[in-house]
């Protein structure tokens, strides 16, 4: 665990640490170095969010789902590689009740769209405009991804890129599909 005192005193900002996540205690960050999910300890946060047609859609409506929740933004680089494979996994199990919600973080509308049109999403794409969602999420990077099971409970997370063709991640995902 690094302390957030520890970080302040560096000089770092939560932003030089891109692959760093909130602990259960606001006073200590756990930075995510393995590949794998980890497992989610806390109460699953509440997302309502407006699609890029302007409906608002929460999280409760994918009950009875599996559900990847991918926090991104255009300009991340690790977002751009991870929505093709996640929308191929998305794709894959459709019918054993995989959905991918990804949302958005802060970009126009225009920028959405044109990302959208190169990297097309097999899912909701939500519109985070002020970061209220990723801050709720406790996510304080990009890409942030997060499986939430059946029942509307976040289980497992991952703040950084995930190699989604790995056996490891893949299987997680699978095997919440499959219980």
């Amino acid at each position: 665990m690094i302390s957030r005192r520890l970080l302040l005193q560096s000089g770092l900002s939560l932003a030089a640490l891109p692959w760093c996540a909130r602990a259960a205690s606001d006073d200590a960050l756990k930075v995510a170095t393995g590949p794998d999910w980890a497992a989610w300890t806390a109460a699953t946060p509440p997302l309502a969010l407006h699609d890029l047609a302007g409906r608002e859609r929460k999280l409760s409506a994918w009950r009875g789902n599996v559900v990847i929740v991918s926090f991104w933004a255009t300009t991340c680089d690790p977002c751009r590689d991870e929505i093709p494979l996640m929308s191929a996994m998305a794709k894959r199990h459709r019918e054993e009740g995989l959905r991918l919600v990804a949302v958005n973080v802060g970009d126009s509308a225009a920028k959405i769209s044109a990302f959208l049109a190169k990297w097309p999403v097999a899912g909701a794409v939500l519109h985070d405009r002020n970061s209220s969602a990723l801050k709720a999420w406790d996510a304080v990077g990009l890409p942030a991804n997060y499986l939430v099971d059946r029942g509307g409970s976040v289980r497992y997370w991952h703040l950084g890129q995930l190699d989604w063709k790995s056996d490891r991640v893949s299987g997680v995902v699978t095997g919440m599909l499959r219980a």
